[in-house]
């Protein structure tokens, strides 16, 4: 975000209830008067800070993933390379869990713009020598969201989730 709301201002209200209806139920589901309503503000308040429900969803998102990829970086820095895909992976998927961040990251973008944590897995891969280290980004960012979509939309167990994604990368 290129700032913090001041909490109790319009716009808080509308992150704070923005980011519970759509981790709760997806972009597709959540309804902007809902969300509005939720905030205890006009729908036109909304639009008028956010100028459309996507760009909206966009700056919720985006800011959600700057979190994680903060953690991935940090834990990116202090682990052994050996270790370091695995290890960044599982604190993305943590991270995730720890956020309660729900459908808000289990669904695909549906801006289908570049995906940040798919870019830097690559970026990590291709780093410590793994071939076709940017197509290994993609599928193990596709991984994550599928474990976390599990955990989120089915019911799923974290820890089964958690381990899934740990054998992903053990060699």
């Amino acid at each position: 975000m290129s700032h913090i709301p001041i909490p109790g201002t319009t716009q808080h209200k509308l992150i704070q209830a923005g980011l519970k209806r759509f981790a709760e139920m997806g972009y597709n589901q959540a309804e902007v008067d809902d969300i509005a309503a939720d905030a205890g503000v006009t729908v036109g308040a909304l639009y008028h800070h956010y100028k459309s429900k996507k760009k909206f969803y966009g700056l919720l998102r985006d800011d959600v993933t700057l979190r994680i990829l903060d953690r991935m970086e940090a834990v990116a820095d202090a682990a052994p390379p050996e270790l370091r895909l695995k290890l960044v992976l599982l604190t993305a998927y943590d991270s995730m869990i720890r956020l309660k961040v729900g459908r808000l990251l289990s669904e695909p973008d549906p801006r289908k713009g570049d995906n940040p944590v798919a870019r830097y897995l690559g970026e990590l891969a291709a780093a410590s020598g793994e071939e076709a280290g940017e197509e290994l980004g993609i599928i193990l960012a596709e991984a994550l969201r599928a474990a976390f979509a599990q955990v989120v939309e089915h019911d799923g167990d974290e820890a089964a989730m958690r381990s899934v994604l740990n054998r992903l990368l053990s060699s």
